[in-house]
């Protein structure tokens, strides 16, 4: 017995104890990019290596089937692996970037898995946010990813810009940082300057396109954005950085990380400044940005506390130009309050006052939680607290004493108008709510549980900052118009990805959205309404993974959202003549039961595939999307150059997208994309009277472009990175006329002022250049960089509504520096 123990033992070791040679590369999971210098550890022995800078690794020795070797990677999930089975000489392994504990639910819920979640989507990383980004505000940013396009009011792309993805407006698509809903909840717009330099704390954008999902918050419409913040590092690190350009753009920030503390805390801050003299005349701009982040984490429990935001100031550039002035280097700088213009030139101008400006803060708190009560079980919770005030100042000469309600009715007795009238514009806005995620991982797939509770109130008032021949006794303290709006906001959702077998999986979610506008407090006129709205919006999703490199995938999402707040009714413009927007009874009274603007609800079919290796990454989607009553830009702006929307019975668009990106020798990639697309109204009117309308059936939607295009080439090795890109957008309708607007004002010559309703087609291309080199620190590089846009300097216009074309800035550049200590 005692040699057939000894024998056993020996060929233990013979079989188990061998010298195994370990052999493969180490990637990045999502780009399958070489990992260079990743650790390779044999748990339990005294064995490892590192990856070369191909990602290449060859560890041999002391190693049997009954070991794990452990891979990590700085920023990256660690991974073991077993050596039970499988080919040991040709691993490849892939590593995913890591999110810090408290958003993993909120990432694995939202943020899609290439080749797995069957979502049309694309990410951005912090690697790809640190080699191009320097000042430019977040739609710029994103405007080459597909179907992505922007335009900006003051040219620059620095203040207000707007987002557009397939040609659907900002207000439709779904923003979040952190999991928290940025889109106004009266107004459904996401003002981007009110968190300014927020790419700088960024680390992961993912951008999908067509229906938002229940996990990324809002019911969105075109698409939805989602943004993680997090800047912590394993080790600490300050940064300043100072750049300078065109139109006088400087931008001065400094920041701290200081990495992790007793394996237990982590720390960040930044301040930032940016200021710019604008393209057009007087659209100056003036941010101010901070950001705080602290981290904690327990054993089971992580907590992380943020707060970012900063108080802005800018002159104000809303109103478009008329588009002959496009072309002209002077015109197109120019900035009105007020202008009306034939195709001989101008007929009326009124250059835009240095007096009208806009003051705003709008601070965010954030309170983040994950609890992991086991492996397989996760809480997610974020609490916020979103407080916003400020004014902007507009030019009012136009008023009378109507208009300003400088009446007998309310205590005045004015002897004439009053003459050169600033108005300001009060608005203060409160917001908090708690957003819980549940997550369940099960032996074929993850269930997620969340839910959104969300609270809204705000205050609008409008008074006169200055006048002539005022009456006596006004002070700045009368409020010609009061109002108070709110908002309660119940949302729910599951959400399923289900792996049938190694080949496919499903996705199925089903989201509850319950909505209550409130309308109350109004002064002079006392209406006082509420209008809800219940929309349950199912998705289902299947994914055929043929290969490691080839996925396909359908998706059908239907969603349903609610207008606007001003859709039911205008409070600010009552003395203009703005009434609600509901059915009247018999008596004149209105019946807020029943709104004339109706809810849009969607029909979105997707189909796509992917096929992804480490040097080359194609994507093909194809999308079908059916409306009913489709909320649309019906070719009028409003007094603050926002347009005027408004239903219409049915529409459809349809496209096919298609992107890619290819690694070609060292350090080089080729990025292109393409989109074409169809946008018509199926079925349409525009009243022009009780009983006089326009057919629009047929006609294309306003602000659609039917084509899109991005290309880019790049170099990032040794340190510098050069790249080139650049962007193509069709022409596209500033109203819903199309090519009858001529047949229209033939048929009715009163209905709108002007004849030329189309954007032309446009090309920009922009280059940025960089150096990175270890100036005072080892562990963290410092960089020169330039920036270029529009290298050719074309002069185009980027958006159009009716009348007003807005110009984009000629050739222009940034240079500066990053010093890492």
């Amino acid at each position: 017995m005692k040699y057939l123990i000894i024998l056993f033992f020996f060929l233990n070791i013979s079989l188990f104890s061998q010298n195994i040679v370990i052999k493969g590369k180490v990637v990045d999971a999502e780009t399958l990019q070489p990992l260079p210098s990743a650790n390779l550890v044999i748990e339990n022995k005294k064995l490892g290596t590192a990856s070369e800078d191909d990602g290449s690794f060859f560890l041999s020795g002391d190693i049997d089937r009954n070991d794990v070797l452990k891979v990590s990677y700085v920023g990256y999930n660690s991974k073991e692996i077993s050596l039970k089975d499988g080919d040991m000489e040709n691993l490849t392994i892939k590593l995913s970037p890591e999110i810090i504990p408290s958003q993993t639910v909120l990432v694995e819920g939202s943020i899609g898995k290439k080749g797995i979640t069957p979502v049309t989507f694309d990410k951005v990383t912090r690697k790809e946010i640190q080699e191009s980004y320097t000042v430019q505000d977040i739609p710029k940013y994103l405007s080459t990813l597909p179907s992505t396009t922007f335009y900006s009011e003051n040219g620059n792309g620095i203040g207000y810009n707007y987002l557009s993805i397939r040609g659907f407006d900002q207000r439709r698509i779904s923003v979040s940082i952190n999991g928290i809903p940025q889109n106004d909840p009266e107004d459904h717009n996401v003002y981007w300057l009110d968190f300014p330099d927020l790419l700088a704390s960024t680390d992961l954008i993912q951008v999908q396109r067509g229906a938002g999902n229940g996990a990324s918050g809002y019911p969105a419409i075109g698409g939805s954005i989602n943004i993680i913040t997090s800047t912590f590092t394993n080790d600490p690190q300050t940064n300043f950085f100072a750049a300078s350009g065109s139109y006088n753009t400087r931008k001065y920030s400094a920041s701290f990380s200081s990495g992790l503390i007793d394996k237990k805390y982590s720390v960040y801050a930044k301040l930032s400044q940016i200021l710019s003299s604008g393209y057009r005349l007087g659209s100056w701009v003036k941010f101010n940005a901070y950001h705080v982040s602290a981290v904690r984490y327990d054993d089971k429990l992580t907590t992380q506390v943020n707060f970012y935001g900063g108080p802005i100031a800018d002159g104000l550039a809303y109103t478009g130009l008329p588009k002959f002035a496009i072309k002209n280097r002077d015109l197109r700088k120019a900035n009105y309050s007020y202008w009306e213009a034939d195709q001989n030139g101008y007929t009326y101008t009124l250059q835009r006052r240095p007096t009208e400006i806009e003051n705003f803060s709008q601070p965010h708190y954030e309170l983040l939680n994950e609890y992991r009560f086991n492996d397989n079980l996760t809480l997610n919770s974020a609490l916020f607290l979103v407080t916003g005030d400020g004014f902007f100042d507009f030019d009012g000469s136009w008023a009378d004493t109507t208009y300003l309600r400088l009446t007998s009715e309310n205590g005045f007795n004015p002897s004439q108008n009053p003459g050169n009238v600033l108005i300001r514009a009060q608005v203060n806005n409160t917001q908090f709510g708690w957003i819980p995620r549940m997550s369940y991982k099960h032996q074929n797939g993850e269930l997620i549980i969340g839910a959104e509770i969300r609270k809204h109130k705000s205050d609008h008032w409008g008074s006169i900052n200055y006048g002539e021949n005022l009456p006596v006794g006004i002070t700045k303290d009368f409020r010609y118009y009061y109002y108070n709006g709110g908002k309660d906001i119940i949302n729910g959702f599951v959400h399923e990805e289900y792996n049938v077998s190694s080949m496919f999986n499903v996705l199925g979610e089903i989201q509850a959205a319950y909505h209550k506008y409130r309308l109350y407090n109004e002064k002079y006129l006392g209406h006082d309404f509420s209008v809800s709205n219940l929309f349950i919006n199912p998705r289902l999703g299947v994914n055929a993974k043929f290969t490691s490199d080839l996925n396909v995938y359908l998706s059908y999402a239907r969603v349903s959202r609610e207008p606007r707040l001003t859709n039911y009714y205008d409070a600010a413009e009552s003395s203009g003549g703005a009434v609600p927007q509901f059915k009247q009874n018999a008596d004149g009274s209105y019946n807020y039961d029943e709104p004339l603007v109706k809810p849009e609800t969607m029909n979105d079919f997707e189909l796509g595939s992917s096929y992804q290796t480490r040097d080359l990454n194609l994507t093909l989607n194809l999308f079908y999307m059916l409306f009913d009553n489709e909320i649309v830009k019906n070719g009028q702006v409003d007094r603050f150059g926002q347009p005027i929307t408004g239903n219409v019975k049915s529409t459809v668009h349809t496209g096919v997208e298609f992107s890619g990106i290819l690694n070609l020798v060292q350090g080089f990639k080729l990025v292109g994309n393409v989109t074409f697309s169809k946008n018509t109204i199926e079925d349409g009117r525009q009243y022009l009277g009780e009983n006089e309308f326009l057919d629009l059936s047929g006609n294309r939607i306003s602000g659609f472009p039917d084509f899109l295009a991005n290309f880019g080439i790049s170099y990032n090795d040794y340190g510098v990175f050069l790249q080139f890109t650049g962007r193509y957008v069709g022409a596209f309708y500033s109203d819903n006329y199309d090519n009858k607007i001529i047949q229209y004002l033939n048929q009715h010559p009163d209905f709108v002022s002007y004849s030329d309703n189309k954007n032309e087609a446009y090309f920009t291309a922009d280059f940025s250049g960089s150096y990175e080199f270890n100036l005072f620190s080892a562990l963290n590089s410092s960089k020169v960089f330039i920036q270029i846009n529009n290298v050719f300097d074309n002069l185009y216009s980027a958006n159009a509504i009716g009348p007003e074309f807005f110009p984009a800035a000629e050739r222009n550049f940034l240079a500066g520096i990053r010093i890492g200590l």
